[in-house]
């Protein structure tokens, strides 16, 4: 008699457990925030990788890489050719020397298919950086906050 209630027991602390289980599962697949916490898990070694070969390209004065880097779908890569591109960066008395990514944060889907199409995601990537300006020889640090964007499954500065 005891076997059968401690069996009996069991088996519905058991099946509590597995629908406890199951509730959990399903608030953390139907939830926003559980959902994005897990895909920047994925995708953030994708995003600091998009910005790492972007910072080098910047640094080493790659401006054919750098011009890669730049979403094809941004603003300004819709405004400006890459003859365009050559000529601001010739302008430009700045280049950064150094840079510390502080933060990705802000992943999300594109909510706006019609104004963004093409991008699938949007990331926030804050960045502390330094530049010297060729001109004056000075430096300053900046703090800069950019968007990069998913497109066709590859990440690139917005």
């Amino acid at each position: 008699m005891a076997r059968k209630r401690t069996k009996a027991r069991t088996l519905a602390l058991a099946g509590a457990a597995t629908a406890v289980l199951c509730a959990l599962i399903a608030a953390f697949i139907v939830s926003e925030r559980p959902r994005y916490f897990l895909e920047m898990l994925y995708e953030r070694p994708r995003i600091e990788q998009a910005l790492h070969t972007y910072f080098a390209a910047e640094m080493k004065g790659d401006l054919a890489a750098v011009y890669r880097c730049l979403a094809p779908s941004s603003i300004y890569r819709q405004d400006h050719t890459y003859e365009d591109f050559l000529a601001d960066m010739k302008s430009n008395p700045s280049k950064i020397v150094r840079y510390t990514v502080v933060d990705i944060y802000g992943l999300r889907p594109n909510h706006d298919p019609q104004s963004y199409p093409g991008v699938e995601r949007f990331a926030q990537v804050e960045v502390d950086v330094t530049l010297e300006y060729t001109d004056t020889h000075a430096t300053a640090e900046c703090n800069f906050c950019f968007t990069f964007l998913r497109e066709g499954g590859q990440w690139f500065k917005g």
